[in-house]
């Protein structure tokens, strides 16, 4: 399977590296690991900006995952160190689409993602428009990734 060569997707990034005990028989990273993956420099990328799942809760909000999309490219295999970035989307609703790419050390597409989210009030209810808080949060967060190549 060869990969798509492209100029890598700019944001936040964070450095992985691959443990053996991730790999499936085939000597590569098992499929589902990518969402783990995915989360990880989501969660790194909203925490610079001291937002976690913690911190949405205490403000009561809760901002599950909708939909995720991988697109699967090129294995990686133990022992590499996987560069994962993650950009969101300016959004225009109280809804969040994240963009990812996983990469090796080579520069490989490894795999590409986009993740959706939904805010909701603790008890459930799904809101339509971002409130003042997140808003800001989100604000900030495109601000910064758009002002610096990579993070």
């Amino acid at each position: 399977m060869s990969s798509v060569r492209k100029s890598p997707l700019t944001g936040f990034s964070i450095e992985i590296p691959v443990r053996f005990a991730e790999c499936d028989s085939y000597g590569v990273v098992w499929h589902g690991h990518y969402a783990l993956y995915l989360e990880e420099v989501r969660d790194r990328m909203t925490g610079r900006f001291g937002f976690t799942p913690a911190k949405a809760l205490a403000l009561g909000y809760r901002v599950p995952v909708t939909r995720m999309e991988i697109r699967y490219r090129a294995p990686a295999r133990p022992d590499e160190t996987i560069r994962a970035t993650a950009r969101l989307r300016p959004p225009e609703t109280a809804r969040l689409i994240v963009d990812y790419e996983l990469r090796n050390g080579g520069g490989e597409l490894l795999a590409s993602a986009e993740t959706e989210q939904v805010v909701l009030r603790a008890d459930g209810e799904l809101l339509l428009t971002l409130p003042a808080a997140l808003k800001r949060l989100v604000a900030e967060i495109v601000a910064v990734q758009d002002s610096a190549p990579s993070l």
